[in-house]
């Protein structure tokens, strides 16, 4: 229970032709860990007369396929109308549930041949709507370019048709800021007198006015002319190609892109339709090219020889019997395999793989446990202990029974809504309805209710405790109460710890980090116990000694310093008595905020009161939910985690479909 699960490795043997029943069925079941051979083949003596096996010939056309399927189906989901807000919390209340598809086990090439007539339909429908909006965009592009050159250039009552450049002369077109204009003038009329500036009206973005130029000149002085506006911040407008007056292209332009916007929604509605038909079946077919992708790309990680295939695997000891009856029953028994126990040094190595085997209640506490990092192969599994205090301690920063009931709401929103189609969301959201149990529970029993909302409002006295409140961890009435209670919780946290490095350490023969890691603390702990409840410093005495002999044993001199360590987690659970009242200061704050309010300022006060109540109050659960959550996370991680807890190994990923939208035929 506090263990990972026991995993062996296979070794497969078996002739070619078997290879891809044995891999699908295996994909299937989910059982097995697939390892990497390449290496091994080209490294290891062993595997002499082994080559790296080459994947399935029909890989690529796998790959390719299932991405062209991606590319099409994203097109689909660009016509579709955005979701509104309601409809966005509705899906998170209550997604829509999926109908798997129930689908044939094809071969790799019947599957291409059918995913490639599928998606040339579509695309058959698809290729011209895509192929005109491509172009809708390149001609918007284009009226939005003369838009602009007629906004800017508008203050010039010409035909642009007549503004074409001759072999003799040039015409450059744009505008420049006001203040560089007396300066561009100069330095043009320095290059030559043959040259004629025409300005517009002036206009204004921003903090810059801007004068429209139109400049004639003969083609020889182009160049210089044109060095002198670069340097003034002159913007270049270019109006070959235009016909007619500034306003006449306006509204021109305008017209234009109208008609363009309107067949742009037609073609999207078109491509809509066509995704209301096509959709779910690109969807069915796209999970099938992903998963036969998967398994034809997975030949690279095998050894063949010219008429056999080895596959090497991890399997949950629990699965071996399992997998190796489906294996001997579709090779027809043509397999050679072996099963073997990690090594010694996979183990100390890391390179076993973890698969957490928790009950019911620990297993979403698995989420948090592999934040810091998935257990090591021979560490004790700390996540039934996570499961038991990690609420708890969320329960004890927070403490105040309505937090608690909104917190275990959208815990439980979040179970039935979204944790219907992620196992992450499930777990998350059984975690906060637990963290929100304890809330409620800590919360009525040290008085936290809406803060002090009740003896303040509806009893009339705020400093009546509630009917629940357990009298001795009153809050504000004894919070040296509620400190105690959390050190003694801390050293019991503490201790749990220490036991499984005993445990650890003494399997291990870790005879010095027994000492210095774990049984200096302890006997330092029966030490001050000894003395409470003898008075006897003598024999307190004695098993101070004996500690500090083992810390010094274990860490040498310098493990002293260590002593200061240990003070520190122990002093770092009174954290959770700060947070208890700080969740309740804040909710007080705001009750009495609002009693003020209403009750000094006529009229508007108590609109004010009860807007400074829900601000005050919606902020607090907020702030003081996530310092609960990150606190009781610290805990875990560094006071409990730092004292026995390795970790650093890697998940046990098994080889398997994940299937949504379909289903195999049985």
């Amino acid at each position: 229970m506090f263990r990972t699960a026991k995993m062996q490795k296979i070794s497969i043997v078996t002739l070619n032709k078997y290879t891809k029943p044995v891999i699908d069925v295996l994909h299937e079941k989910g059982v097995i860990q697939i390892e990497d051979l390449s290496e091994s083949i080209q490294e290891k003596e062993e595997y002499k007369g082994l080559d790296v096996s080459r994947q399935d010939p029909l890989s690529s056309r796998i790959a390719s396929l299932s991405m062209k399927c991606n590319s099409t189906i994203d097109t689909l989901k660009s016509a579709e109308k955005s979701l509104s807000m309601v409809d966005v919390v509705k899906g998170f209340i209550s997604p829509k549930k999926i109908d798997s598809k129930e689908v044939e086990n094809l071969s790799t090439e019947e599957l291409a041949d059918k995913a490639d007539e599928i998606i040339n339909k579509v695309d058959a429908v698809l290729s011209p709507i895509e192929t005109r909006i491509n172009e809708i965009g390149a001609e918007e592009t284009k009226y939005k370019d003369s838009l602009n050159v007629a906004n800017q250039l508008k203050g010039f009552d010409i035909d642009f048709a007549f503004l074409q450049e001759t072999k003799y002369t040039k015409i450059v077109s744009g505008r420049i800021p006001s203040e560089n204009l007396a300066e561009a003038k100069k330095g043009i009329e320095a290059i030559t007198d043959r040259v004629e500036i025409f300005e517009g009206s002036s206009t204004t973005e921003g903090d810059t006015t801007y004068i429209p130029l139109m400049i004639v000149a003969a083609t020889e002085f182009e160049e210089d002319i044109s060095g002198v506006l670069r340097r003034l911040e002159f913007e270049k407008l270019d109006v070959s190609g235009l016909s007619g007056k500034p306003n006449e292209i306006i509204e021109a332009s305008k017209n234009k892109l109208d008609e363009l916007k309107d067949e742009r929604k037609q073609c999207m509605k078109d491509i809509g339709e066509v995704g209301q038909r096509s959709k779910e079946h690109l969807l069915v077919l796209n999970e099938q090219l992903e998963l036969e992708k998967e398994r034809t790309e997975i030949y690279s990680y095998f050894g063949e020889t010219g008429s056999t295939k080895m596959i090497k695997a991890w399997v949950v000891k629990d699965d071996v019997d399992e997998t190796l009856s489906i294996i001997d029953d579709i090779t027809d028994g043509n397999s050679i395999i072996d099963v073997e126990d990690p090594t010694e040094e996979e183990i100390d190595n890391n390179k076993v793989p973890v698969k957490q085997q928790n009950p019911g209640f620990a297993k979403p506490y698995e989420l948090l446990v592999n934040m810091y990092s998935p257990p090591n192969y021979k560490d004790i599994d700390p996540t039934i202990i996570m499961a038991i205090c990690f609420p708890f301690f969320f329960g004890y920063c927070l403490t105040d029974a309505f937090y608690g009931i909104i917190l275990a709401i959208v815990g439980l929103v979040l179970y039935t809504g979204l944790g219907k189609t992620s196992k992450t969301y499930k777990s998350f959201g059984t975690i906060l309805v637990q963290c929100g149990l304890w809330t409620f529970s800590l919360g009525l029993a040290t008085g936290g209710f809406i803060g002090d909302f009740v003896p303040r409002f509806i009893f009339g006295d705020a400093n009546a405790p509630l009917p629940t409140v357990i009298p001795d961890i009153n809050a504000f009435a004894h919070p040296e109460n509620i400190l105690i209670l959390a050190i003694i919780i801390g050293l019991i946290h503490l201790n749990i710890a220490f036991l499984f490095g005993i445990i650890d350490n003494v399997k291990r023969g870790n005879i010095k980090q027994l000492c210095s890691g774990q049984l200096c603390w302890v006997l330092i702990e029966v030490a001050i116990i000894a003395y409470l409840l003898t008075s006897n410093i003598i024999i307190a005495a004695v098993f101070a000694v004996i500690a500090l002999i083992l810390l010094l044993y274990g860490s040498g001199p310098m493990g002293v310093m260590d002593i200061f360590g240990f003070l520190g987690d122990v002093l770092s659970y009174s954290r959770l008595l700060a947070l208890c009242l700080s969740t309740g200061g804040i909710a007080m704050t705001a009750n009495l905020l609002c009693q003020l309010l209403t009750g000094m300022v006529p009229y508007v006060g108590i609109i004010i009161g009860i807007i400074v109540f829900l601000g005050v109050h919606l902020f607090n659960i907020a702030f003081q939910s996530m310092g609960s959550f990150i606190h009781s996370l610290r805990l875990h991680f560094v006071e409990f985690f730092g004292n026995f807890y390795e970790g650093e190994s890697d998940e046990f990923v098994p080889f398997k479909a994940s299937r949504i939208y379909t289903k195999l035929k049985k």
